[in-house]
């Protein structure tokens, strides 16, 4: 139940953020967030697929590497995003 719980704020987390980023980019139209919308989209679905079927994840193996990809390419937009930012003001 714990799993299930923590699995669904996960989820809820990772949906905030989303919609966080393209409250941003609607403002901005901005390619840095576009590349964390498309990797945080990425993380979403890894994190369903460990949620509906976690069996997935150890018979496969790439999903692992392509999730903590996803992360990088977010924290690279992001990054991207914020010195763009703070060069216009």
């Amino acid at each position: 139940m714990m799993m299930g719980l923590q699995s669904l704020v996960s989820l809820a987390v990772t949906l905030m953020m989303l919609a966080a980023l393209v409250l941003l980019w609607r403002n901005s139209k901005s390619a840095w967030l576009i590349i964390s919308i498309a990797a945080e989209g990425v993380s979403l679905l890894c994190r369903g697929a460990l949620f509906a079927a976690p069996e997935l994840f150890s018979s496969t193996p790439v999903l692992s590497s392509v999730w903590t990809l996803s992360g990088l390419a977010f924290a690279t937009g992001l990054l991207g995003y914020a010195i763009e930012t703070t060069q216009r003001h």
